[in-house]
């Protein structure tokens, strides 16, 4: 059955008994990380997965809370035994440095013997994976990046994933909840939205009309943290046409 395993819900400022962004999706038979905050080699381990099992990694951004746990997630497949290709998706502006990265740490394929295939999103463009579909697209989160370093190419996406007839968006990190208005003009079965950069009342405006399973709030920021009974309250009564609202612990597993 298809299902999502929440690894990591908490916030990038780091909250004491949270771990950092990481979720485990089983779609089409297939077994797929969405960012690797850490620690999320362990709780792949903690679910009963054989880490040389994992098909693939997609990463939304470069930031460490999302990114921060992939070099050991490697080193452990390596010493677990893998040995196929990893199929690593990143923003473009982070295949270089991150290869350069994997070398320095004694992480290269002549030293792990099986090839991280590192490869990069392009912007509503699908690639097809074996039985599913994932389709990245931009967010705004990065923007305050690209203006004060002039670097452009910087990029951020949130993720439709389809498979066996489940469309399953994962937000990533947002700038703005507007960043999901192209996204949502479709019937979602699941929808995993990050709750860090806005207030819940920005995001209720945005999910107006929205046609949702099960909407996931993770990522969730500290000032909000002791609120989340409240929060679960609010987006049910604002929200009509969601039939679910859900705000997962680390380690919980939800079936799609």
């Amino acid at each position: 059955m298809p299902s999502v395993t929440f690894l990591g819900t908490g916030p990038g400022n780091v909250a004491a008994g949270r771990f950092q962004s990481s979720i485990f999706v089983e779609l089409g038979g297939k077994r797929v990380l969405l960012d690797a905050g850490e620690p999320c080699s362990s709780q792949l381990l903690d679910l009963g997965l054989a880490l040389p099992d994992l098909d693939a990694v997609w990463i939304t951004h470069a930031h460490a809370d999302h990114i921060g746990g992939l070099p050991l997630l490697i080193q452990a497949s390596w010493l677990h035994g893998r040995k196929t290709s990893l199929p690593l998706g990143v923003p473009r502006h982070l295949c270089a440095p991150l290869r350069a990265w994997l070398d320095s740490l004694f992480l290269s394929s002549s030293v792990i013997r099986f090839p991280v295939d590192i490869f990069s999103w392009q912007a509503e463009t699908t690639l097809a994976f074996d039985g599913i579909t994932v389709k990245p697209y931009l967010t705004t989160h990065l923007e305050g990046f690209r203006k004060m370093t002039g670097q452009l190419d910087i990029e951020s996406f949130l993720f439709e994933i389809v498979a066996e007839g489940t469309r399953f968006v994962y937000s990533g990190d947002l700038g703005s909840p507007k960043d999901l208005h192209e996204i949502l003009q479709s019937p979602v079965d699941c929808f995993v939205c990050e709750l860090a950069h806005f207030s819940p009342e920005e995001l209720i405006s945005s999910l107006r009309g929205a046609s949702i399973g099960t909407l996931c709030l993770t990522h969730i920021s500290t000032d909000l943290e002791e609120k989340r009974g409240d929060i679960q309250m609010l987006f049910e009564r604002e929200l009509s046409g969601i039939d679910t609202v859900y705000l997962p612990d680390d380690g919980e597993r939800i079936d799609l």
